[in-house]
């Protein structure tokens, strides 16, 4: 007899065909994080498919199998569908696309999950005409995604004095250690890896339950894309192509 999981929540991050009539699907759930599954013949079920697997649509699957790859059972609708508009559905499928390269498979991603959600609601509001809007969003979404995978050093922390950031002090960012200060002579440019204390700390609030304010968002930028380029690679991440070739460059 197959095993056979209690239903959980599930979102559906990315799907593909197999064989001639199922799909295999990436889902995020929140006991099991990122897990592969085959829902078997629904291509074959057109209304199955238009109405429950979607992405952003929040679900109750089971899943039965012991090994990685799961085979879907029933599904069932958790609420309303997450119906983004315009440039909002790029960003979610950006997201879908990050979870499916970093997330491990098999862990439990508890905060990730509720981070998602939470996304998913913004991302909703918006109305998808600017590009502009999905900049904070995003940012923060990047920034709880790096912190749960131990992907992002500290923001209040000092490793060389081993206390707080000072707001007036600037910070180079080390890999290995976290965020060191720094003296720059006369108007020497800044690099991309260096940081106002007053710029990390703000941050830093908005991490933990604060507005990410609009003078923030180049910092926020530079700093999630030096913590998430070693990780994804060099591969190119195809929603950022999809993206530019409806809309032009961000």
């Amino acid at each position: 007899m197959s095993f056979q999981q209690p239903p959980q929540p599930a979102y559906i991050l990315h799907s593909r065909p197999f064989r001639d009539s199922s799909l295999i699907l990436e889902l995020l759930t929140p006991e099991h994080g990122r897990i592969g599954c085959v829902a078997r013949g629904a291509r074959r079920d057109k209304q199955r498919r238009q109405q429950a697997l979607q992405p952003f649509s929040p679900l109750l699957v089971t899943l039965m199998g012991r090994g990685e790859l799961k085979t879907l059972g029933p599904v069932e609708s958790a609420g309303s569908a997450y119906w983004l508009r315009g440039r909002a559905v790029y960003g979610g499928l950006y997201v879908n696309e990050l979870l499916v390269r970093l997330l491990p498979v098999g862990e439990s991603q508890y905060q990730v999950f509720a981070a998602y959600q939470e996304l998913l609601q913004g991302l909703k509001a918006l109305t998808g005409e600017d590009a502009g809007e999905l900049l904070a969003p995003l940012r923060l979404f990047e920034l709880k995604l790096l912190n749960e995978l131990g992907s992002c050093p500290p923001l209040d922390y000092c490793a060389a004095s081993q206390g707080q950031l000072e707001s007036g002090t600037v910070y180079r960012l080390q890999r290995e250690t976290g965020f060191v200060p720094i003296y720059r002579a006369g108007e020497d440019a800044q690099r991309a890896d260096d940081f106002h204390g007053r710029e990390l700390l703000g941050i830093n609030s908005a991490l933990r339950g604060g507005p990410l304010a609009p003078d923030l968002l180049a910092a926020a930028k530079r700093l999630t894309a030096l913590l998430l380029g070693p990780m994804l690679g060099d591969k190119p991440l195809q929603s950022r192509e999809l993206f530019r070739q409806v809309y032009g460059k961000k």
